[in-house]
């Protein structure tokens, strides 16, 4: 199982309280189908690179634009969020402290 799969697997059991049954259930699930899964952490890291920094919210509004907007036959690329960051004027401008952070430790910065 990857990671998604994992968190997946947590939630389910919370409600089954089985992880055998909760690992059957996903293992059905799927078995005729992949996820390619997207996270607000992501949304943030684009923003950062952008030297912006998105609110929470922000980074929730970003994935659920472009989930509405997606198009299968051409997915979603790394372009489409900062785009949309940027087109949408979204977040505000890191200090120079901050992209430090960000480039050199790779630490992410939310806006609060």
């Amino acid at each position: 199982m990857n990671t998604h799969d994992e968190e997946l697997l947590k939630i389910i059991i919370e409600v089954i309280k089985s992880r055998q049954k909760a690992e059957q259930i996903i293992q059905r699930y799927f078995k005729d189908k992949i996820t390619i899964v997207w996270r607000t952490e992501d949304v943030h890291k684009a923003a950062n690179e952008r030297e912006l920094a998105l609110t929470e919210r922000e980074a929730i509004q970003v994935l659920e634009t472009l989930h509405h907007q997606h198009n299968p036959q051409l997915g979603l690329r790394w372009e489409d969020l900062t785009t949309h960051i940027e087109d949408q004027e979204l977040g505000r401008k890191l200090t120079r402290r901050e992209v430090r952070e960000f480039v050199k430790h790779g630490k992410l910065i939310i806006q609060r």
